[in-house]
Formats: structure tokens, sequence, C-alpha cells
């Protein structure tokens, strides 16, 4: 019985498979519908610089290749992700991929892009839709972190756009919040010019605007047509000035304001940029000043900077353990330290405000009110913009220098400028002053001069191109020191955002790719940066570990009052971890634990590291978990440039002075170099020779 059922199962088997054969034999196969029309397909989105162009080509199922276009993404982030999505995207046959870190902007516009361009491809036509009445409050991440803007929209239109609140730089990304939201609601379209030297704040608006039109229920594309372009009227303007200034940054701008105080009124300055002051935005607000009366009053001792004797003599010093060649005469250093000085006490003479001296144990010398990183630099340069403008000054915006004019006897006689607007300059001057900044940004003098240098990413503003150093060298100036050290900072990885303090603020150490210490990160950072950047040994790779308390001084330091470092929380740079051991898996730093456990043994001990850092701090690591954060180590400044002597006359090389033409700042390259120090004190520099060159002129004249 058993044996028939197993027969008849196997019978039942046979025939079931026999009829599903004779099934399959008289199928009739269906054809595969086809998914798109095969052809090459344009998209377009709002990117974080502009306008992001796709083009998808596709066969009946496949997306076969997708090239993007970005010319105003950032070079280094918003590139990263114009390279390397397309792939991605046709390797996933779709546009829906992830972002590239660090990148979010620039991707999400990519993929917008990349999704319209599909939609077409499948034969759906875009649909327009009106927005919904109402305002629209979007978040945005900026440069100092959370960027606020409120859109309202009426009747189909943008009624308004309103920066609620924000933490940009001052005297920088002000300036975007004050004039774009205007240009958006005229154009009624994101796809406005911003302000040049402010462009990430720019974007960031455009972006917000962006956001709120898709949450309104609108179409981006209804509101990305390109903005009207105002009417160039080319024409000619010649003037006769008694000074001419090329650059408003810090050199220029205190250039103009004391041959101003010193009775030299016709002055007129030329800047390429739509924004005023340079640099000087962006420093740290600190003035290392000499021989003030602000000391004396102090009544707290005599501290290294009260006066340039102590000054030089702690630099002699210094210099002569290290056996490094120098001049002891300092012929730079100390006109420029004791110059400083005498701003303070001009400064503070006029209202321009500053920090109370011993109220932050970070503030041993004076630092631009409201404080540290608190945008003080910014409000200062406002102001003596405002200053020098009242007293007469004239500052022309987006109008580079292109050339100097020189007559028979090679005597530098003024300065011809083109501006944006179509107006051509030709300016006949007593005394043109070269205050334009440094080359940091002009890849082709940086390969020349500083070919160690060559590929990195300089981080400092996009303005300084070498422009002044070009005319300068063409009317026989000498250039001098370079190739010499240049400086670094730390930044964040992702956007480069400046964590030059984070050293001082944050307790915590920096490793490499393998998760070691590789030096002090307390003595002579400046230096220590740019030669972990260019060691090799570090991979090039970068990570700030700290614990749950730093983390707490990052958000807001006591000792330097300033909150600045929040940004990279808000930004996502800043990782938190359960662990130290999943820290050192997710970041693959295999020798993590290690050297935090041997900084701790350190720290506890009270004994410095193998590098003779001190006081090191502890990181706790068993409760609460671990901070860790990418960062880079960024060069900011190419140090050499124009050989001037201590007055500020351009000099030729052989030494010989070039009649008429005088330069400071940055476009001198370090003025410390010239003294055979390493370079330190930027603003200073800066503030000092820019004042310098105004009583070297001013004497001159008359």
């Amino acid at each position: 019985m058993k044996q028939k059922r197993i027969i008849s199962f196997t019978l039942i088997l046979a025939l079931l498979f026999s009829i599903s054969g004779c099934a399959k034999t008289n199928e009739v196969q269906q054809p595969v519908k086809a998914i798109y029309t095969p052809g090459t397909y344009e998209g377009s989105a709002q990117g974080f610089g502009g306008a992001i162009n796709v083009k998808v080509t596709v066969d009946e199922n496949k997306i076969t290749e997708v090239k993007a276009e970005g010319a105003k993404e950032t070079a280094g982030i918003g590139s990263k992700a114009i390279e390397q999505l397309p792939a991605k995207i046709v390797e996933a046959n779709s546009a829906d991929v992830e972002v590239v870190s660090g990148a979010t902007y620039s991707s999400n516009g990519i993929i917008s892009a990349a999704n319209a361009a599909v939609s077409l491809a499948k034969g759906e036509e875009p649909v327009s839709q009106a927005v919904k009445n109402g305002k629209y409050v979007i978040d945005a991440i900026g440069h100092e972190g959370t960027v606020t803007v409120c859109t309202m929209f009426l009747d189909g239109a943008i009624k308004s756009v309103e920066v609620l609140s924000n933490n940009e730089t001052q005297g920088i990304g002000t300036y975007a919040v004050a004039q774009v939201p205007q240009r958006i609601v005229e154009a009624q379209s994101i796809n406005v010019d911003g302000v040049s030297g402010a462009t990430v704040t720019s974007n960031v608006i455009k972006l917000a605007v962006s956001e709120a039109i898709s949450k309104a229920g609108g179409n981006v594309a209804d509101f990305s047509k390109k903005a009207a372009e105002p009417e160039i009227v080319k024409k000619e303007v010649e003037e006769d000035v008694q000074v001419a200034i090329m650059g408003a940054g810090t050199a220029g701008l205190f250039a103009a304001s004391q041959l101003l105080e010193q009775g030299v009124n016709d002055i007129i300055l030329f800047e390429k940029q739509d924004i005023p002051g340079g640099c000087m935005p962006v420093t740290y607000g600190g003035l290392v000043i000499a021989d003030s009366e602000i000391y004396n009053e102090w009544g707290l001792g005599n501290p290294f900077y009260a006066s340039w004797d102590n000054m030089k003599a702690g630099y002699q010093k210094m210099l002569d353990a290290s056996g490094k060649e120098y001049n002891p005469d300092f012929p730079f250093m100390g006109p420029m330290f004791k110059k400083s000085g005498e701003m303070f006490d001009w400064m503070s003479s006029i209202g321009i405000g500053f920090t109370t001296l011993g109220s932050r144990s970070g503030f041993s010398y004076p630092f631009f009110s409201p404080g540290c990183y608190e945008g003080g630099s910014g409000f200062a340069m406002e102001f003596l913009v405002k200053r020098i403008e009242e007293k007469g000054g004239r500052i022309i915006y987006a109008t580079p220098v292109t050339d100097l004019t020189q007559d028979e006897n090679g005597k530098i006689t003024g300065l011809v400028a083109e501006g944006k607007d179509g107006t051509t300059w030709k300016v006949n001057a007593d005394a043109v002053i070269i205050a334009s900044g440094s080359f940091a940004k002009n890849e082709e003098l940086v390969d020349k001069y500083f070919p160690e240098w060559s590929g990195h990413y300089f981080n400092t503003i996009e303005s300084v191109t070498g422009d002044g150093l070009l005319l300068g060298m063409k009317y026989g100036a000498g250039i001098e020191d370079m190739g010499a050290e240049v400086p670094g900072f730390l930044a964040s990885y992702d956007s480069h955002f400046e964590l030059a303090f984070m050293h001082l603020t944050v307790p915590g150490i920096i490793v490499n790719i393998n998760g070691n210490e590789f030096g002090n990160i307390i003595k002579k950072n400046h230096q220590m940066m740019s030669q972990a950047k260019a060691d090799s040994a570090n991979g090039d790779t970068f990570y700030y570990i700290f614990d749950e308390a730093a983390a707490v001084q990052a958000k807001d330091n006591e000792a330097y009052g300033f909150d600045t470092y929040k940004a990279i929380f808000e930004k996502g740079e800043a990782v938190h971890y359960n662990s130290l051991e999943e820290c050192s898996t997710a970041l693959n730093l295999p020798n993590l634990a290690d050297t935090v456990n041997k900084n701790n043994e350190l720290s506890l001990a009270g004994q410095p590291n193998e590098w003779g850092r001190k006081d090191l701090p502890y990181i706790e690591t068993s409760n609460g978990g671990v901070w860790a954060i990418r960062v880079d180590p960024n060069v900011y400044l190419t140090t050499g440039g124009l050989k001037i002597d201590p007055s500020c006359h351009v000099l030729t090389e052989s030494g010989n002075i070039i009649p008429g033409l005088y330069a400071a700042g940055d476009v001198c390259g370090s003025v410390e170099q010239k003294d055979g120090v390493t370079y330190g004190y930027g603003f200073d520099a800066a503030m000092s020779f820019g004042a310098i060159a105004a009583d070297t002129v001013a004497s001159e004249l008359k």
C-alpha cells in the first residue's frame, strides 16, 4: 500500500510538470514595456553656488550617461558632487542616490536636476503650480551655522524675503543679508547675482527661498529665470587726486584713514569686490600692541606685550636659542608693534570699541568688541569705511585696478581701473599705494613661487589673486621671501570652517590617518599646522578628538567668550560616538584607543607628551562617549611679496626706490620674515604698515 502511494504521487508530479511544460510551449511572450524614450534630456536646479544643469542620456530601460555642470559650485566641495554623482546615478539607474558628504546642497541640486531630466525621459511634462499664500520660515546652514529666512508669497509672487536670524561673519555675510533678499524680490527669481566676497551667505539665502517655494507647493523652475542684467554703458573717467589706493582691505583702509587724519583729503580707493574689508572681518580680532598707555593704566604688572623693549628682548632670547639667523635690529617688527599700539590708542579715541583687558583669561591684549571671533573686526572695518567716506574719501567697488601709469623718469603717476559697470578709470595721482593682498588664490603664481603648496587649498578670501604683485613687478619692483615658511590653521574638512582657536578653547587632541598624534598643537601652532599638512606620513587625514565636557566648551567658551564653534555641531561636522571603540572603527583609526589612553595617563600624571605639550587634556571615554570632527590644517597666506623698505617705499630688486609707489599688507608678504622671523601677526602687520605708508606719503607730499 505504501509503495502504491509513492508511485501515485510520482505520477501526479510527472503529470503536473507535463502540463506545465505544455503551457510554457503555448505561452505568448509579451514585450517588456519601455520605461524611457531614448535620447538625452536636460534638467536644472539650484545648487549651492547657482544653477546646476544636468544632461541625462537613456535607452529604453536604462540611464546610460549623466553629465553635470555647475560652474559656480565651490571648488573642492561642491565640485566633488559634480565629479562623483553622475557615475553613481548611472550605476543605480536612478537619480535618487546618496549625497556626497560635505556637499549636501550641491548634491541635492544635481539630484533634483537629474530627476527633472528623468521625468522628461518618461514623458512626464513639468506642471507649473502657483505657490500658496503665506509665510514660510526655512533654516539653512550658512558659513557660521544656521541662517533662518522667512519668505512670504502673495498672489503667486514673492512678496518679501527676510533673514530673521543669522551668525554670518560681520562685514562679509552681513552684506549679503542686507542685499540679496531684495534682489530676489525685485527679480522674482532666485537666480540673481550674489554679493562678491560674500558668496556663501548669498547662496544660502537663495537656497532657503528655493526650499520655501517647494514648501509652498510651487515649482522652483518658475522662480529660476535669469535676472535681467543691468545695461553696461561704456564710459571713461579721468581724475586727478593726491593718493590712489589699490585695495580696500585692512592695509588700504588704515592707509586711507590715516591720510585723512593728516590732511590728505583727495584720496580714492579701488576695490575689486562688491564689499570692503578684504581679510579684516575674518581675523580673530586681537591686537598685539606695544607702547600703549593702556598697559600703564591696566595696573596688572608689566606683561610681555606692554612695550617694544620687552618684546624685542623676548624675541632675541628665543631666536638666539634657536640658532636662527635674523636681524637683531628688527627694522620691520619694531615699527609694526609700536604703530599697532598707536593705532589702538587712536581707534579707542574715535569710538571703536574693545573688550575690557583682563575680563577673560584669554584677553592678555585688546580685542575688538564684543570679543574674539565675535564679529568685532567686521564692526571696526565698517566703522572705518563710514569714517573714510564721511571725511571725503571715496571707495569705488567692483572695480579692479588693471594697470599703473609711469612717466619717462620712472615715477609712478597713477593707475587704471576697469569697473564691472563699464567705467574705465584713469586716475592721475601724486602717490599710489598697493594694498591688494596676497596671491594665495592664484594657482599659477603659487606653482611658481611656492611649488611645495601646488594644488593645496588656501583658506582665504577669493579675491587675493596677486594683481598688485604682478603690477608692481611689471613696473620694476623686486620680490622677496618667495618660498618662505607658510602658516596654517585648523579648519573643518567638509566646509573649511575656520577652527584656528580650537586647540586653545576645546580640550582635545589631533590624530592622523592611523589615529596617532604627531606634534605639539599648542606651541607654534601656525607652523605645526602647515608642517602637519605637508608631512605625507599623516596621510592627509586628520581628526580632532574630544569628550562631552569639551563639546560644551566648544559651543560657548568661557576663556575667550565666543560661541562660534557651535556651528560645527549645527552643520553636523562634529559627530558623537558612544564609545572610543565605535569611533575608532567608524573612522578607521586603528591606533586611536592607544593614543587616547596614553594621553590620559600622562594627563593624570601631570607630565608632558613626547612633543613637549604640557597640561594635557583628560579625554573622558567611559562616560558620555567621544566626539570627533574631521579637520584639515589649511594654509592661508603666501609669505613672499613685493620688496619694500620699513617706510613702505616699493623697491627694485637692487634696492632702489620706485618713485611714487608704495605698498602695505599681504602684497608685501610677511613683514616678520623680512627680519628673519617666522610669520605671526598678519592683521597687525597690515594695519600698522597701512598707517606707516600713510605717514610716509603724507610727509613726502608736503
